[in-house]
């Protein structure tokens, strides 16, 4: 048995498909294929069910690749203690956040680890929610940062989920709205509003209210923030998230609070429970925790 068929064998697992495996792994797929059947002689038991679909681990496979991932896991923390000894930290480090956390808390934690530690490899892509999910669940991130309902459960038992902090969620409009002169707005209020569609959590609270009239649907971009600057929609954005926004610091956007209904979400960390968490993994977490403390 060797280390390489563990790590196939974990990847396998992840990726659901032999090629998709071979593919990230950058082997091909008879190597990969080959190490299996490999190992599962050896073994003495069939580990994944193979069709044009996938692979699919068997109940024998469920077992031998939990085994593995606690003894890649262990190997890991072995090689990264030598390391931390002598006061080094490499590798690379993949992040997915969720736009409003890039813009506020994530900029300045990116700048101080790296300055810590130069030799880490820093990679972040900006994604919403459900994009952010998938790249955890397929491996292609270390740690993803969402926002949730306060009340949000985890459901899914592959995933990791940490609650960072609690945010309220602000209306914008442009300047020379009716509302702009105002510190809030109420929920009844906003259901009568032209809207822009950049959060679903919104949307879901203002359908208890009647029915939303949703003018636009464009996400969190430069586009959304024009059409909002000049009156024509109301847009809603995490109040952390517009610390620095360019439109509310120069006036040309106004936040309102929202009243009349819980507007908060929390900023919440997710990573797969069975993957290792390396130390430049958790050593980022802790800068975060100590920003966000500032905040």
């Amino acid at each position: 048995m060797r280390i390489e068929q563990l790590l196939f064998l974990i990847e396998i697992n992840q990726s659901g498909s032999i090629s998709l495996a071979a593919e990230k792994l950058h082997i091909t797929q008879p190597n990969i294929s080959q190490a299996i059947v490999s190992l599962e002689r050896e073994l003495g038991v069939k580990l994944f069910i193979r069709s044009r679909l996938g692979a699919v681990p068997t109940e024998e496979g469920k077992l031998v690749i939990a085994k593995a991932e606690e003894i890649i896991n262990k190997l890991q923390e072995l090689r990264e203690s030598v390391g931390h000894d002598a006061g080094e930290l490499s590798g690379l480090l993949s992040i997915a956040s969720v736009h409003s956390f890039c813009l506020s808390v994530l900029p300045e934690t990116l700048a101080i680890f790296k300055e810590k530690h130069s030799a880490v490899a820093l990679e972040m892509l900006e994604l919403d929610y459900l994009q952010i999910v998938q790249e955890v669940l397929s491996g292609n991130v270390d740690i993803g940062f969402i926002a949730v309902s306060k009340h949000y459960t985890e459901t899914n038992k592959l995933l990791t989920l940490e609650k960072l902090m609690d945010n309220r969620i602000m209306a914008c409009v442009g300047r020379n709205s009716p509302f702009a002169h105002r510190g809030s707005i109420s929920i009844n209020e906003l259901v009568d509003q032209p809207i822009i569609l950049n959060s679903e959590y919104v949307i879901e609270k203002l359908k208890q209210y009647g029915e939303p009239n949703i003018l636009f649907k464009l996400g969190n971009s430069e586009a959304a923030k024009r059409i909002i600057t000049e009156g024509i929609a109301i847009g809603f954005y995490t109040e952390i998230g517009l610390k620095y926004d360019p439109y509310i610091l120069t006036g040309s956007t106004v936040a309102l609070e929202i009243t009349g209904d819980d507007m908060e979400v929390s900023f919440c960390s997710i990573r797969l429970k069975n993957r290792h968490q390396s130390m430049a993994c958790k050593k980022f977490v802790k800068e975060l925790k100590a920003i966000i403390a500032t905040s």
